[in-house]
């Protein structure tokens, strides 16, 4: 609404006066107007919310260690002489003290039998670097009341707050005579037979249950070989990743491939989504193998993130060597851009003067909370003298970026 102030050579001074006061008070109406309610006189106000723009994580590296923190020479893997694939790593605190905890596949041969002696191990470290082996939770062999060879793979660690039980999701095979390990395999997990964080020192209930069926979480002729620990997403249901090759799963997938699945529980079965099979995570499609979650908040806006940690393959099946490992980031766990998703090389990482004493790496495991943005990251990888896994260290920073 307009408002007209007439005055007369006569009254100028008495209208200046009222205009002013009029500005003034309208200002201050719309300056209050805008001014959230709390506001205090004599505050700034408040920067404005950054979490409109977009935005993405992204991982700085800020040192790989020299040398393998479990080698071919450490004494608690002499009978481990292909070493360690596949695993993962979770920091935990029980009873006021901080230790690490690995779950890996281990090979009790070298050789053209090393993936028929397939077995899961329980590793622990106090501080990281010193590790030493707890526990073997399942030994490949056979099965006395069936006859058949069975032998497991791909074991991820997790914690059902609802249940309050460590479970180990992991591929199962079980096969009519002894042979090596091959796609497909059954998706399952085991359970801890105590419950409670201090569970996860004890044994476990293997070979567990089957958690993703063949024909429900995916077609029955997918190369199906490994499912991740569960995860909420955005939407509250939960998920999984289920990764699978060489056999490509379409047109689209490439050799190497993952499907988010969704359950009802952490519990599954885990069916399958097609808007999700495949889930491409990066360009080019095909690379990404063993996809594996951590929630991370945004330094910036405070926000939270789903990030993931994986294998990129490329480099591995075309030049035998590697050292790159892939990292990316979601806004709710489900729309994974492939502009996220960051290709991060070890081997700037080491310290000045070092060579890498890798010739490929294999499998990152799950980022671990260091406090202060910084985290941990164990990581399986072919050394140079032969055919051993060793377990390498990384220490990342976690950037936001804001556009």
């Amino acid at each position: 609404m307009k408002q007209k102030y007439i005055a007369d050579s006569r009254n100028s001074s008495i209208a200046q006066a009222m205009m002013v006061a009029f500005t003034f008070v309208v200002a201050s109406l719309v300056a209050a107007a805008g001014q959230p309610a709390d506001s205090k006189p004599g505050k700034a106000d408040n920067p404005p919310a950054t979490t409109n723009k977009a935005a993405r994580l992204c991982l700085e590296l800020v040192k790989t260690e020299a040398v393998p923190v479990i080698g071919v020479n450490h004494p608690d893997a002499k009978d481990i002489p292909a070493g360690f694939e596949a695993g993962t790593t979770v920091k935990v605190m029980i009873k006021g003290k901080t230790a690490y905890h690995m779950v890996s596949t281990t090979m009790e041969t070298f050789g053209p039998t090393r993936w028929t002696y397939m077995r899961a191990e329980h590793w622990i470290s106090n501080d990281g670097t010193n590790w030493s082996r707890h526990k073997i939770l399942f030994r490949p062999g056979r099965n006395p009341e069936t006859g058949m060879w069975e032998l497991t793979g791909s074991p991820f660690f997790f914690f059902d707050e609802k249940a309050d039980r460590w479970f180990i999701y992991f591929n199962f095979m079980a096969y009519d005579r002894i042979r090596p390990w091959n796609t497909p395999t059954l998706l399952r997990r085991a359970g801890a037979k105590t419950r409670g964080l201090a569970g996860i020192n004890g044994d476990f209930e293997y070979p567990g249950e089957i958690v993703a069926p063949s024909g429900i979480a995916h077609p029955t002729d997918a190369a199906a070989s490994s499912i991740s620990p569960p995860f909420q997403a955005a939407d509250g249901k939960w998920y999984a990743f289920l990764g699978g090759g060489p056999k490509p799963f379409n047109a689209k997938s490439g050799k190497w491939w993952v499907l988010i699945v969704k359950a009802k529980g952490p519990e599954g079965p885990f069916i399958y989504l097609p808007e999700h099979a495949p889930e491409t995570f990066m360009e080019p499609a095909g690379f990404v193998e063993n996809p594996l979650m951590t929630k991370i908040k945004g330094p910036v806006t405070g926000k939270e993130y789903w990030t993931i940690i994986f294998d990129f393959l490329q480099p591995e099946v075309t030049t035998k060597q590697n050292s790159q490992i892939g990292f990316s980031c979601s806004d709710d766990g489900l729309k994974w851009p492939t502009g996220n998703a960051q290709l991060i090389d070890l081997e700037k990482g080491l310290p000045a003067g070092s060579n890498a004493w890798w010739r490929c790496i294999r499998v990152p495991h799950q980022l671990a909370d260091e406090g202060n943005g910084l985290y941990t990251c164990f990581f399986s990888a072919y050394d140079n003298q032969g055919e051993f896994e060793s377990i390498g260290k990384a220490t990342f920073r976690v950037k936001e970026v804001v556009e």
